[in-house]
């Protein structure tokens, strides 16, 4: 898939988002915008650092299709699920098989010739929206990626909260039931293991196997429900519900100002809009519960976007985008 927008300021900076089942790669502008964008398939475990040699030929046909020369590509941010390094850019844990020990910084710095910042999926999210919004400079920021997993990140006072091993916030495992799903981490009651792409996936099968007849892919599920079939809204909601558990346990933890969703999974907002925020209220200590729980305006891109935002810090480009704010720290 490839999207392109009119009338770019350059030069540019390449964001790329590395997910469990796509990578995405997109040039931005000086206005914040995304003028080429590029999905393609991640690539199967097994060959010689697949992943990489991917993101190198995505990012490259970008510039291509883009038009743009490597001389006007200012910086190259990549944001990524599992644990990162942030100063190695090696992934350097992940429940996914192979992905362990992967670097990523190194064969695009060799490629493109720039300096390459490395950034967790949930981190980068909550850059895009604390610069981008809806945050705005609005913090403490709670952001919760939802794609095939769940990744969270959070700012405050313009600083990403990264724990002892840059770890910090690994909510899609916190448990949210006992024994509950296995997850992909091997443990069960995660949870990703009960809301978010995966696990939609799961119960899909689940119910294809006891006789209902209905499509494998959540994406088709969503059409059904947009068309009022009774099964598919009650499954939505009831992913409203699980999500809203796990939002309604960080509000108490961290207690935010704001809560800004993005990823795949949110294509499907208002099919489950109503029950999270709901949830969410309700479980949530009463102080905590009142809080501006929000879509991101781009949810697909979110991570790309932040991407761009922590290579631009990292650099102290503080200047690059045309309304840019002032330095944060």
């Amino acid at each position: 898939m490839s999207i392109s927008s009119q009338n770019p300021v350059g030069p540019f900076a390449m964001g790329i988002d590395v997910g469990r089942t796509n990578v995405r790669a997109g040039l931005v502008d000086r206005r914040g915008q995304v003028v080429q964008f590029l999905e393609e398939a991640v690539p199967p475990v097994g060959q010689q650092n697949p992943l990489a040699e991917t993101l190198v030929r995505t990012c490259r046909e970008v510039l291509h299709r883009g038009g743009v020369k490597l001389a006007d590509l200012v910086t190259v941010g990549c944001a990524t699920v599992g644990h990162v390094d942030p100063d190695s850019g090696v992934i350097v844990a992940s429940p996914l098989q192979g992905w362990t020990g992967i670097d990523l910084r190194t064969p695009l710095s060799q490629s493109f010739q720039r300096t390459v910042t490395v950034e967790g999926e949930g981190n980068a999210a909550a850059l895009a929206a604390y610069f981008f919004g809806p945050s705005r400079d609005r913090s403490p920021l709670l952001s919760m990626v939802v794609g095939s997993g769940i990744d969270c990140g959070f700012i405050e006072d313009g600083r990403l909260l990264r724990g002892a091993k840059n770890s910090a916030l690994e909510a899609g495992h916190m448990r949210l039931f006992h024994p509950g799903r296995t997850c992909v981490c091997g443990r069960t009651g995660c949870f990703e293991a009960h809301a978010g792409g995966y696990a939609l996936a799961s119960l899909l099968a689940e119910y294809r196997a006891a006789g209902h007849e209905l499509p494998a892919r959540p994406e088709e599920v969503a059409e059904l429900a947009q068309a009022s079939h009774e099964t598919c809204i009650s499954i939505w909601e009831e992913q409203g519900v699980l999500l809203g558990l796990g939002v309604a346990i960080l509000l108490d933890i961290l207690n935010p100002a704001m809560v800004v969703l993005s990823g795949g999974i949110l294509r499907s907002w208002n099919l489950f809009k109503k029950s999270l925020l709901k949830t969410a209220r309700d479980k949530a200590m009463p102080r905590n519960a009142e809080v501006a729980i929000v879509c991101a305006p781009d949810p697909e891109r979110a991570c790309l976007l932040g991407a761009v935002v922590a290579a631009l810090r990292a650099e102290k480009r503080y200047d690059f985008f045309l309304d840019a704010q002032a330095e944060t720290g």
